[in-house]
């Protein structure tokens, strides 16, 4: 399997465990713990840092690539490029109503906490489609130079800012949480860095 595709499949593993979280979020109150309110924060911090900014754009890659060798249908192009675009607006729309929900101004927690369920729903379909309808497709067609020309886009920084031995600050509890919600010991004692 090539590289690039068993990278975007190893994250689409790790993004599917906070789709897991999200889906389990309690919709019944309006009166959220703190841990709670700071965990989907954290999850949506990330999820609007690392997805959008620089997972998405690889398979945007992909996509155009496939699209230049008429190899991929514009139908499914152009709904990968319509579910990337709605994602990264849902995200930003829902760290703003996170933050009104958690100070009681316009946004509950009623509200949010359903929203970011749709948002977890949107991100499962999209890497549905993709497994099933880009990623097969571009191991076939796609060459070396094609691969090339994708893999220059990746930024040298560490991939995944949760799922790296070193781990951001910020994300030491969430992954602490999805090690509790997997029953593993998967993320114990994470290194922290910066």
């Amino acid at each position: 399997m090539n590289e690039i595709i068993s990278q975007l499949l190893a994250e689409h593993q790790n993004l599917g465990k906070l789709v897991g979280l999200l889906d389990r979020l309690p919709v019944d109150t309006n009166s959220p713990q703190l841990g709670e309110v700071t965990l989907l924060v954290d999850v949506f911090a990330y999820l609007t840092c690392f997805p959008d900014v620089r997972h998405h754009p690889v398979e945007d890659q992909i996509v155009a690539s496939l699209l230049a060798k008429n190899a991929l249908s514009a139908d499914i192009a152009e709904e990968i490029d319509r579910q990337h675009r709605v994602l990264a607006r849902q995200g930003t729309d829902l760290m703003r109503d996170l933050e009104s929900a958690a100070r009681e101004e316009t946004t509950s927690w009623h509200a949010a906490v359903v929203s970011a369920r749709l948002y977890a729903e949107r991100l499962r379909h999209n890497m549905a489609v993709e497994e099933l309808a880009v990623f097969p497709v571009a191991e076939q067609r796609l060459g070396d130079a094609d691969w090339h020309a994708i893999a220059a886009l990746l930024t040298p920084e560490p991939a995944d800012p949760l799922f790296v031995s070193l781990t951001e600050k910020r994300f030491v509890d969430l992954r602490r949480v999805i090690a509790t919600e997997a029953d593993c010991d998967c993320f114990d004692d994470p290194e922290v860095g910066r």
